[in-house]
């Protein structure tokens, strides 16, 4: 069901607050990108924040859009924090790049201006939901989710404490979360060692 009207912006799983989705983007070479972004909405007002020097930032400068996926896969926000995904997990959809297990996409353009940190107001064009199945909130997937994210910091910054909100994550994760999570934690290690 395709969506134009940011009045049903909710309907693709965007509500207020900051919206952890999974950016696809793509260079000049037609290199695709993929990586956690947080979506910010206040009203009708949406905006995200980019860091300089990330394939994200540069992509979105050059042309000035991007896709937000949404998805609950945690094994998917871990491998497109830290690493590149291979292109057949990407699929053209209404001429957009989105993400193959994608739940809904939303396709947003922006003017983003040059600084070191962005916080860009970006416009909704239209976006499609793919797939709605009803879950109860696991603690295990939010939980992944910022772990991945203090992992990108770690990797940046190579800051202890970033690793050590990690380990304090996997404790709570191997209470709460299912084997998915479980396993995506695993494999933040596994890039996180990697890395160094």
């Amino acid at each position: 069901m395709m969506i134009y009207d940011l009045e049903e912006i909710e309907t693709l799983g965007i509500f207020d607050g900051i919206n952890e989705i999974i950016a696809t983007t793509e260079n000049e070479k037609g290199v695709f990108n993929a990586a956690p972004l947080g979506l910010i909405k206040k009203g009708k007002a949406l905006s995200v924040r980019l860091f300089a020097g990330s394939h994200t930032y540069d992509n979105i400068m050059a042309g000035g859009k991007f896709v937000a996926n949404v998805s609950h896969d945690p094994m998917l926000f871990v491998e497109t924090a830290l690493n590149d995904i291979p292109e057949d997990r990407f699929v053209i959809r209404d001429g957009e790049l989105t993400l193959q297990d994608a739940e809904a996409w939303a396709l947003f353009k922006c003017e983003p201006k040059s600084l070191d940190i962005a916080l860009p107001e970006v416009e909704f064009v239209k976006g499609e939901v793919l797939n709605r199945e009803f879950r109860a909130v696991n603690r295990g997937i939010n939980l992944v989710v910022e772990a991945a994210v203090a992992a990108t910091r770690y990797v940046a910054l190579k800051s202890d404490l970033y690793l050590e909100e990690i380990f304090k994550i996997r404790r709570i994760v191997g209470r709460c979360g299912g084997p998915k999570e479980i396993e995506a934690m695993n494999r933040l290690e596994e890039l996180i060692e990697q890395s160094e």
